[in-house]
């Protein structure tokens, strides 16, 4: 029996200072976020200068012809022109000052995870053990449990927008300068989703907390426990322990009321055609890398050209369906029209992809893939082929991330019910907790 108290205490007191310093983690990064947004806004703009540059490297005459400012824009053409710099040297010179530019861009993406962490564990922490008037815990001078049972659940009520977060950030953010335009739109996304993040919770006022804890002082078991209370509390907080480890029910529970199975269901019905629409794509890199340089047409037209202007406009309706962000909603409608001025061939099972990849990446870049892709025919053999290798890379990387969240979903659920089950469940003996029982109620 005191085998058993004695566990029970030191767990009672891991699992109370872990939550302790979740807290003191997320509010030390809100605290810090203006310097944080400031670097990343810094890079963020890098990028875009980066991308201008890269687009005004040997440029055409369509350029001038095609510009409301016509003079500058002749300047600008001249400027390409007349220089001994290769294009290619150039791009080479921006690819390297766009690494050291998301090198910055990385070590801000691992602090920012600290916070992402603490917050996610942060809200699937039981509200149960760190109640009020409760004669077991007793929590650091000047830390109060109304305070910690707030943050909680404001953790729970911000946690789905975690869900932007969940990809392999040094996989995705690789310096290719065919990707600028991505990386900057998926940085740009962080920020704004990090922002809302703090703002939230800094609703909330932190207050200073101890990360030194006696644990003597924490856990009192002198109180009127029998052996029975003892092993159940003893069992339950283990099993709160193994929540917090327990990532396939982080994702389910990130989802909150929304139902998984939606999602479940269109990645796996999707997923071959998005596979197959970029093995496809791979496959024309390697067609145009071995293709002769007398060959700029690039790909072979598509032999009906209204079927390119419906796929764009399917394209804009499942977009729409799945309540897409309205700038690529504005975007998107000129797809149809520009596809049949300079389309990109594609095999059937590519287009069928290119339809479901863009109703699926719905605010990741979608708009990117699909102009860009567009505009590939207007580019050199070299161009087009980079572009390719590098987008279907980005793709691929994406594909991973929303494979994972599938993977862990179907595990999750399996006890995703029984685990929010034991978050419920009240952790004191039951004189303990009527006090409490109204009182929480309100938070599920």
């Amino acid at each position: 029996m005191l085998a058993a108290r004695k566990e029970l205490q030191e767990s009672l007191c891991c699992y109370t200072a872990d939550t302790l310093i979740y807290i003191d983690t997320v509010r030390e990064f809100c605290e810090r976020n203006p310097k944080w947004m400031l670097g990343r806004e810094t890079e963020l703009e890098m990028m875009r200068d980066i991308k201008d540059r890269a687009d005004n490297i040997d440029l055409s005459i369509g350029h001038v012809t095609q510009s409301k400012n016509k003079g500058k824009a002749f300047w600008e053409y001249m400027k390409s022109k007349v220089t001994s710099v290769t294009p290619d040297s150039k791009r080479a010179e921006l690819e390297k000052e766009l690494a050291g530019v998301l090198k910055d861009t990385l070590r801000g993406l691992e602090k920012l995870n600290c916070f992402l962490d603490a917050l996610e564990n942060l809200a699937v922490t039981s509200l149960h053990v760190l109640i009020d008037e409760n004669q077991v815990l007793r929590l650091p001078e000047g830390i109060s449990p109304e305070h910690v049972q707030v943050v909680i659940t404001a953790a729970r009520v911000i946690c789905p927008l975690l869900l932007e977060f969940k990809r392999d950030a040094s996989v995705f953010f690789l310096p290719k300068l065919q990707n600028v335009k991505g990386l900057a739109h998926q940085l740009d996304k962080y920020i704004k989703t990090t922002q809302k993040l703090c703002e939230k919770l800094e609703k909330n006022s932190f207050s200073d907390f101890c990360q030194e804890m006696n644990d003597e002082s924490l856990v009192d078991l002198e109180v009127d426990l029998s052996e029975d209370d003892i092993q159940r509390m003893l069992h339950h907080i283990n099993q709160l322990e193994e929540i917090r480890m327990n990532q396939s029910f982080h994702t389910w529970f990130l989802f909150h009321d929304k139902p998984c199975s939606g999602f479940i269901d269109m990645f796996s019905e999707r997923q071959p055609r998005m596979l197959q629409f970029l093995k496809d794509l791979e496959e024309n890199a390697v067609q145009l890398d071995r293709m002769n340089t007398g060959a700029a047409s690039a790909f072979k037209v598509l032999k009906n050209q209204e079927l390119i202007a419906s796929a764009g406009k399917v394209s804009v309706q499942e977009v729409k369906a799945l309540r897409n962000v309205p700038r690529v909603e504005a975007d998107i409608p000129d797809i149809g029209q520009a596809a049949v001025k300079g389309p990109l061939a594609l095999s059937k099972s590519a287009r069928a992809g290119f339809i479901g990849l863009n109703a699926l990446f719905l605010g990741m870049d979608i708009y990117f893939i699909c102009k860009d892709s567009i505009n590939l025919a207007k580019g050199s053999r070299s161009e087009v082929s980079q572009f390719i290798r590098a987008r279907t890379a980005l793709r691929r990387s994406e594909m991973d991330s929303w494979q994972k969240i599938h993977d862990f979903l179907c595990e999750g659920r399996l006890t995703s019910e029984e685990n929010k089950a034991i978050l419920e469940t009240p952790f004191y003996p039951e004189k303990e907790m009527k006090k409490e029982k109204e009182k929480w109620k309100c938070f599920w």
